[in-house]
């Protein structure tokens, strides 16, 4: 594809527990797969540094706590210098007043921000700071989209659809899977899954809508009867797990069909326990989780919004309802339950779909367009 090999350093200020942390990794480790140099950028206290050093990545420490004010610009202006970096990716929006900083400092490297949220707020307000940037990668199209209307210029703006390592989620190890069916799973249950982290505000009320959308699947799941049990995923500690305990309470769901796994590294066993996936969010950059259940055989449904409309094809490889709708959802979910002919079908087209989001078709495309900026800029210097 290109002629010489790139350094490229990945930047995350987060604690690897985010789906773009974990999207940001597998594309690190993919380009190193193809030969080039990859420096994962990431604080010290970060969940994935482990596995980035296993997979072979240079490792330099993000905001180290011994470095205050413009002393983490310059530090990230002088290790670009003396390693010639070719390409700076952030996948964080804390990230760009560092980049910023940076850029004002003579950064060398062009500047790439990989979006994976949609883009919100007053259109054009910030927008001047992310035309200054070399590239704003989206996720999917509906994050192009949201950031073309927020007043960034079509030059600065590429599509690369985000991806999952399949194999890993559709084959993964039995021995996992039997262990955690017998430690999570009610025999005999329907097992529905929610994964995504839960945030209701800083300030905690029940009523509060949550990031994810949880309050929806637990209105719709009060109103069902049968056996079956809520598989919750992705949540951050104790306090998260009593508050969503008390959502479910306040939307009439008894607390008792919730089984939280507290924060697992590693989910993709997790899927095989699951008759469905729900994913109730509104405004989802893509789902990942979603892409995952399907590799994995389960079938979803989906907040008919956002990135989810380019994942499910209503009544084709899964479901969607509208945002909010918890009774639509609820019906949604008795189809799910009832007619075992179209989950099948939905599983089978799933993993037809799920092809279209292979994490190796995600790196050779982030390699293609690294690649066309690096030659813009020989364009330029010559």
């Amino acid at each position: 594809m290109g002629d010489r090999r790139l350094a490229v350093m990945n930047l995350i200020s987060g604690n690897g527990r985010g789906g773009s942390d974990r999207l940001a990794l597998d594309i690190s480790k993919g380009l190193k797969r193809s030969g080039h140099r990859v420096i994962w950028g990431a604080p010290e206290a970060c969940e994935l540094n482990r596995e980035a050093l296993d997979a072979g990545l240079e490792l330099y420490a993000l905001y180290p706590p011994a470095e205050k004010g413009v002393s983490a610009p310059r530090a990230l202006v002088s290790f670009c210098r003396d390693e010639a970096i070719d390409i700076v990716n952030s996948h964080h929006s804390k990230d760009r007043h560092l980049l910023f900083s940076a850029r004002f400092l003579d950064l060398r490297p062009k500047i790439v921000f990989t979006r994976h949220c949609i883009l919100s707020g007053i259109p054009y307000i910030g927008a001047s700071y992310y035309n200054l940037l070399d590239l704003n990668i989206a996720v999917s199209n509906v994050v192009k989209e949201s950031l073309l209307r927020g007043g960034i210029s079509k030059k600065k703006v590429a599509m690369i659809c985000g991806g999952i390592d399949i194999a890993k989620f559709s084959e993964p190890p039995e021995e996992e899977v039997s262990r955690i069916r017998r430690e999570y799973r009610r025999e005999g249950a329907f097992t529905i899954g929610i994964v995504g982290r839960y945030f209701g505000g800083k300030t905690f009320r029940p009523d509060s809508p949550s990031m994810k959308g949880h309050e929806f699947l637990f209105r719709a799941l009060s109103t069902i009867g049968n056996d079956f049990q809520v598989l919750v995923l992705g949540v951050w500690g104790d306090s998260d797990i009593l508050n969503l305990r008390r959502v479910a309470e306040y939307c009439g769901l008894s607390a008792e069909r919730l089984t939280f796994c507290e924060f697992q590294k590693e989910i993709a066993a997790f899927y095989k326990i699951m008759d469905l996936n729900v994913l109730p969010s509104r405004n989802e950059g893509l789902g990942l989780t979603l892409i995952e259940a399907m590799a994995a055989g389960v079938p979803c449904i989906g907040a008919d919004s956002g990135g989810i409309r380019e994942i499910i094809t209503d009544g084709v490889d899964g479901l969607l309802f509208r945002h909010g709708d918890s009774r639509e959802l609820a019906e949604k979910i008795r189809i799910m339950r009832d007619e075992k002919t179209k989950r099948d079908l939905f599983v089978s087209n799933g993993r037809e779909k799920v092809k279209r989001f292979d994490i190796r078709r995600t790196v050779e495309e982030t390699e293609r367009v690294f690649y066309g900026l690096i030659q813009r800029k020989l364009k330029v210097k010559s």
